[in-house]
């Protein structure tokens, strides 16, 4: 008996989309999808009622990875449901918590106890962040903080309705709408800048601008993103696709019916970005705790400038310099961040791996109940975890390592929309391109569902 079934009894008080009982048509599904993202970008545009005045935010470097809007109802974002995930599975993967996940009841107790904590850090972060930013004050400061949780919650709910009504799952549909957004916006506004009179919003149309003038202008002042940006956007882009195509197929056939032969692909990026996610979000609360902590005067954790820029201490390692210039200012953080990014991922690519039964022992049971082995040898699971075994650990390892160097050349070269966010919108909506083609095809052939497993 695991100790978390003591919070049995309150999973029934949890909000909980229902899983449709039919197929959902595709049509169907990409209407869930697109209201809710609209839903999405509505929500991140209504401000915080109570607010005395908008101040620094604590988490801009994280906004990417955390799909929120400072000083709005977002302002959360996905952060306390991939926090609530990340706790759970360390806690689960080093069995401090003894749960089988391969049982029903185990994954219901996981999820259940999962949303709980994700329910919990709403309610803490968001009157963390409320106090800490000096929002509001007196009755004031709960009303604002009931927002925020309020927020966060209402992200759960549409995670929920995205992953089971939809496609993929809401948190990476958030990402993928945020980071586009901003990428456009970036390049091709063309609205002036407040922040730099005299100078439009998007680096394409200012570049355009300045060329007709006849002083082509390459980068430029402040915030602002230029060309050389957007090249490096698109740089690193292709880069993105290119690996997210590396893949190696092991050749198999169906044991029963002689001349049947497939192949199984193992992807380079074997975890997705999932280690970037968890990388990103594992930071963004270590910068919220340093932040609380530097409020009541304690340095633990590091300093902050008047701007939030990290200028001592462990915050300062774990948020790069952003642009070629900072870069050559600052080579040896730059150094630390890289370690420590290709680190934390490489970690949570083999953690995630080996907590959602991608390992080549579990695969080699799924192919093996499948009916599948590998031409020339004897249908046996050790076969198939043998040769499994000499590509999926190697695979998740450098995959997991190139996320992070994809990532960090991004950031340092100050590719617009970030680093993480190029290369998970990159991801997602691959993957989302995937699983579109695959549910098409299930429209067009209803006997290929539950082959290609669609139903």
């Amino acid at each position: 008996m695991s100790k978390l079934e003591i919070f049995s009894p309150l999973f029934r008080f949890i909000p909980e989309v229902s899983i449709p009982k039919r197929h959902i048509p595709f049509k169907e599904k990409i209407t869930w999808s697109i209201v809710i993202l609209g839903i999405y970008f509505a929500l991140s545009q209504i401000p915080l009622y109570g607010i005395i005045e908008q101040r620094m935010d604590w988490l801009a470097g994280m906004r990417v990875v955390l799909a929120g809007n400072n000083g709005s109802l977002l302002t959360l974002g996905i952060g306390p449901i991939v926090t609530a995930g990340i706790i759970m599975q360390l806690l689960v993967g080093s069995d401090i918590i003894d749960l089988d996940l391969t049982t029903h009841k185990g994954k219901e107790i996981f999820q259940g106890t999962q949303k709980l904590l994700a329910i919990f850090l709403c309610v803490f972060e968001a009157f963390a962040l409320t106090r800490g930013q000096a929002w509001a004050e007196g009755s004031m400061l709960y009303l604002v903080a009931f927002q925020m949780a309020l927020g966060g919650l209402l992200v759960m709910i549409m995670d929920e309705i995205v992953t089971k009504w939809g496609f993929g799952s809401g948190i990476s549909l958030f990402i993928a709408g945020g980071v586009s957004s901003r990428i456009l916006w970036r390049s091709f506004s063309f609205l002036s800048s407040e922040s730099v009179p005299g100078q439009m919003i998007g680096a394409i149309p200012a570049f355009i601008k300045s060329f007709i003038s006849g002083n082509p202008e390459w980068t430029r002042p402040g915030a602002l993103a230029g060309m050389d940006q957007v090249f490096f956007t698109l740089l690193v882009f292709l880069v993105v696709v290119y690996i997210e195509s590396i893949r190696v197929e092991i050749p198999l056939s169906y044991g029963k019916f002689k001349g049947i032969r497939g192949r199984y692909p193992i992807r380079f990026i074997y975890a997705s970005n999932i280690p970037m996610i968890l990388t990103m979000a594992m930071f963004a609360n270590v910068q919220l705790m340093a932040h609380i902590l530097n409020s009541r005067g304690i340095m633990w954790l590091g300093a902050f400038d008047s701007q939030g820029n990290a200028v001592s201490g462990i915050v300062n390692y774990i948020q790069p310099p952003r642009g070629l210039g900072n870069l050559v200012l600052e080579p040896f953080a730059a150094l630390i961040y890289l370690i420590i990014v290709v680190l934390l991922c490489i970690f949570f690519a083999v953690l995630w791996t080996e907590l959602t039964q991608m390992g080549p022992e579990a695969v080699a049971k799924k192919l093996e109940r499948s009916g599948m082995q590998i031409p020339g040898f004897r249908k046996d699971p050790r076969v198939l975890r043998k040769v499994l075994s000499r590509y999926i650990p190697q695979v998740t390892v450098m995959g997991g390592a190139a996320v992070g160097l994809v990532a960090v050349f991004a950031d340092f070269t100050g590719a617009v929309g970030t680093g993480t966010g190029i290369l998970l919108t990159v991801g997602i909506l691959y993957r989302l391109y995937e699983e579109l083609m695959k549910e098409q095809m299930g429209e067009m052939f209803p006997a290929l569902r539950k082959i290609i497993g669609s139903e």
